[in-house]
């Protein structure tokens, strides 16, 4: 990710020792805006990615958090809330259903404890396997009415798994010279799509998409847009907000 980090260094990023994410652009009015009404991008590789695999994996996750994950089918997605015994939450995390995995997008600073917490309930007569994919991949989030004409403008398009997209619809596509997972949602009460990219190719594909016209968003804005729409705190120590 060192790649990853110089880029965004060239666009301005603004970093801090406590997160792995820039925490600002220095343009955070228009990047606010631009998450409304235009297209940004934002980083979130910081967040955790859990796949679980095997024969049992749908029936698994299904018990172990609150949608109805059993009636998920490869292509779609859905939020679901993960609890304690006693009700209390532990997060919000998107769960993506593919033909062999379920990719399970988590908060930053809930991923050790849910891999610990999930790994407990595998007994041997389960056929599920947990593993943690969040150093494998990038995750980036396109924020914004115009993500999807930007998108179509990149020659990407997603072809709706039923009659039309839902929120949580994946798939592979091409961007470029690059094979990602798209998603449509955010994880904000906002338009746009959820990237997964390889590791490897996450420098190249953020340089691509900010000279194509997405505006450069840090975490500071993404707070904003948060607290702004009045959702959930899932990181455990958020940065100094302004609202503007």
């Amino acid at each position: 990710m060192e790649a990853l980090r110089e880029i965004q260094k060239s666009f301005g990023a603004i970093f801090t020792q406590s997160l792995e994410v820039p925490l600002s652009f220095g343009n955070d009015p228009l990047a606010f805006e631009a998450a409304q009404s235009g297209v940004a991008l934002c980083d979130r590789s910081h967040w955790g990615i859990l796949a679980i695999t095997g024969e049992d994996r749908l029936r698994f996750l299904h018990n172990q958090s609150t949608n109805d994950i059993q009636t998920l089918q490869p292509g779609q997605g859905c939020e679901t809330v993960f609890v304690t015994a006693t009700a209390r939450t532990i997060d919000l995390a998107i769960v993506y259903a593919t033909d062999q995995v379920l990719l399970t997008l988590v908060s930053p600073h809930r991923r050790q404890l849910l891999l610990q917490g999930l790994d407990k309930y595998i007994f041997p007569m389960d056929r599920v396997a947990l593993q943690d994919y969040s150093s494998d991949y990038a995750v980036f989030t396109l924020l914004g009415k115009h993500s999807s004409q930007l998108l179509e403008k990149l020659g990407v398009q997603l072809e709706s798994v039923s009659e039309s997209l839902s929120k949580g619809d994946h798939q592979l596509v091409t961007l470029k010279n690059w094979v990602i997972r798209l998603a449509v949602g955010t994880g904000l009460a906002l338009e746009g799509y959820t990237i997964f990219a390889e590791t490897k190719d996450a420098a190249a594909i953020w340089d691509y998409l900010v000279s194509q016209g997405a505006t450069a968003t840090g975490e500071q804005v993404w707070e904003q847009l948060r607290i702004h729409q009045g959702g959930p705190n899932q990181t455990r120590n958020s940065p100094k907000i302004i609202i503007p």
